[in-house]
């Protein structure tokens, strides 16, 4: 007999809308939860670039080292922003939220974009295949310029001069260079790191806005666009951004239990902590056991221990018994990359555009996806409330609508 699950008021909660083979999050042999990505481990991937795991999730296939390098280059080719969007982010208030600014720009950018014209995302007769490939070439091109676009915004914001940039650098190392940082071969990879764990993760809140907007056959742009607005939000990517503030808030490790309880107490809410996913709760995932590690180390180095403590005395807390057990929760990726970020000394507010850098191409391999498998528009259905005939009210002129 099928179990009955309730779709009303859920959030589409254990509500599946679509078959997908870009990411999977499984347990191996010990219980331990994993995130694959096109069955690949998350362990194995961090090991090499973020460049690798896009190339995998674009073209499901681990590119050799030649079919690399190409990927390189080609994104490398497309970082540079046409100088109208750079005078058009001179504009800008300075104190625009981050994630505004970044969407409001890619937003505008793509009129620049050789294929902003290519008409064949209207043509109905359009083999999927030529829009995924469509799609693919857009997101590259635009996905490439998302490191740019905030560095630029770093600086000019800061009534700096913007770093154009290098392509003798890599990806992660190049960005860090155009935000006026000059950092170790491990800082780098710290950050890259970050990146190749925020790729994909299943159907989440993003995700699903980037498949919606896909599924109406709108221009190859609008998805990743859409899907930035979902990011934006405190209970999806923005949570990194609060995760970040709450150790400035907390300030000293001898505090941490004391603000935790208090906030509790208040019915506040612990970023950092606990997901969607319901064996994630109380488990620690794959993504924060290497982010852990990552912070671990990069703390060590750079003399922020602090942080760490910080980190620690905070997980110690929240998965105890001094919590109540509905409140009790594992962190989440946000909680170690706001280690890793803050010291890398990258400024809080950029944490959710650094996010969306990564995510944009998982969304795009969904995209991608949804395109060649003929994926229909969506269009749930709903309860009607009083949406009976019965219930029909009578209507009367305007004129006849007095006030009382």
């Amino acid at each position: 007999m099928l179990e009955t699950i309730e779709t009303v008021n859920t959030g589409l909660n254990k509500i599946p809308v679509c078959k997908s083979a870009v990411s999977a999050t499984t347990v191996d042999d010990e219980s331990n939860p994993i995130l694959m990505y096109k069955n690949y481990s998350i362990y194995d991937l961090v090991q090499d670039s973020f460049e690798e795991s896009v190339y995998l999730l674009l073209n499901s296939t681990l590119p050799n080292k030649a079919q690399l390098k190409v990927f390189n280059e080609e994104l490398k080719s497309k970082r540079q922003l046409p100088p109208e969007v750079v005078d058009h982010i001179m504009t800008y208030p300075k104190n625009v939220h981050r994630m505004d600014y970044l969407m409001t720009t890619l937003s505008y950018a793509r009129m620049f974009d050789e294929d902003y014209y290519n008409p064949i995302w209207k043509d109905s007769k359009a083999k999927p295949e030529e829009l995924a490939s469509l799609t693919k070439k857009v997101a590259i091109s635009m996905g490439a310029k998302i490191p740019t676009i905030i560095a630029y915004g770093e600086r000019i914001f800061n009534d700096l001069a913007t770093i154009a940039p290098d392509d003798n650098l890599s990806g992660s190392r190049n960005f860090l260079h155009m935000m006026g940082k000059d950092v170790s071969d491990e800082e780098a990879k710290a950050l890259d790191t970050t990146l190749t764990l925020y790729l994909d993760h299943t159907l989440n809140n993003s995700t699903f806005l980037a498949r919606v907007a896909e599924s109406s056959r709108t221009d190859p742009y609008g998805p990743f666009i859409a899907a930035s607005v979902g990011l934006k939000g405190v209970l999806h990517g923005g949570a990194n951004e609060m995760a970040r503030q709450m150790f400035d808030e907390i300030g000293s490790p001898d505090n941490t239990e004391k603000y935790v309880l208090d906030k509790l107490n208040r019915g506040g809410v612990i970023f950092g902590f606990g997901h969607r996913l319901s064996h994630y709760k109380t488990g620690v995932e794959s993504r924060v056991k290497i982010a852990e590690d990552v912070a671990r180390r990069l703390t060590k180095k750079n003399g922020r221990g602090d942080l760490m403590e910080i980190y620690d005395r905070l997980k110690a807390v929240m998965m105890s018994e001094n919590i109540p057990e509905r409140k009790r929760r594992a962190p989440n990726l946000d909680l170690p990359v706001a280690v890793i970020y803050s010291a890398l000394n990258i400024p809080t507010e950029w944490n959710t555009p650094i996010f969306q850098s990564s995510r944009h191409f998982g969304w795009v391999a969904h995209m991608i996806e949804q395109r060649l498998s003929k994926g229909p528009l969506y269009r749930p259905s709903q309860i009607a409330i009083n949406g009976k005939f019965e219930n029909l009210k009578k209507y009367r002129p305007l004129s006849d609508r007095l006030i009382k």
